[in-house]
């Protein structure tokens, strides 16, 4: 197996002004870009692209060698500028991503901590959003029933899953108002996510 590759730089001037025209909340310079190695679902080492908050950067560089090394399959990691900033496009095609400026699904107002570089979606295909009856993407339907056996599925006994949580980040599959299994964040200053979801608007 080739040896794991990794770096942090500052964002590129294209992709700042791409981020600069979609007016988001996060000062720009508390993102970087890191290039980490990932062990593909054609058991081959890749090399993929991820913008997160520069906190967080030395830890997810750290994560994704213990993934490598233990051959943890991703099956893309390409930046959301590769799908237009449009997660329903990337979650199809299965791309593990990090920022996205955008309102969490189905609360208007309310930005996803991917709009902070704060979280990070992984095999989202396999490890779809779950509300209820409703599934997203679409066509992970068939991988919301988690006894399934499949590459790539996070559980709480996965190597991914304790990777993440050894460094403080929270998992969307222990939530009871939705399960959002493919994603972890980890907010700023230690705050957390109700479990039980947000307040409902009247």
């Amino acid at each position: 197996m080739p040896h794991f590759i990794s770096s942090i730089q500052v964002l590129p001037p294209s992709t700042i002004q791409l981020i600069r025209q979609k007016n988001c909340l996060v000062p720009l310079h508390e993102l970087v870009e890191i290039n980490v190695s990932y062990w593909g679902f054609d058991h081959k080492a890749h090399q993929g692209i991820l913008i997160v908050n520069n906190e967080l950067a030395a830890g997810l560089v750290t994560i994704f060698h213990s993934l490598y090394l233990h051959k943890f399959p991703i099956q893309r990691m390409d930046s959301m500028e590769q799908f237009n900033w449009d997660d329903d496009l990337a979650m199809a095609a299965n791309n593990t991503s990090t920022f996205n400026c955008r309102e969490v699904k189905g609360q208007p107002g309310i930005f996803s901590q991917h709009s902070y570089g704060r979280a990070i979606d992984i095999n989202p295909l396999m490890n779809p959003y779950v509300n209820g009856e409703d599934v997203w993407p679409i066509t992970g339907k068939e991988f919301a029933d988690r006894t399934q056996l499949v590459p790539g599925k996070i559980t709480k006994n996965s190597l991914v899953y304790k990777a993440f949580i050894k460094q403080g980040w929270d998992w969307g599959g222990d939530w009871l108002d939705v399960q959002d299994y493919q994603h972890f964040e980890k907010r700023a200053h230690g705050e957390k996510r109700n479990i039980h979801g947000y307040p409902k608007h009247n």
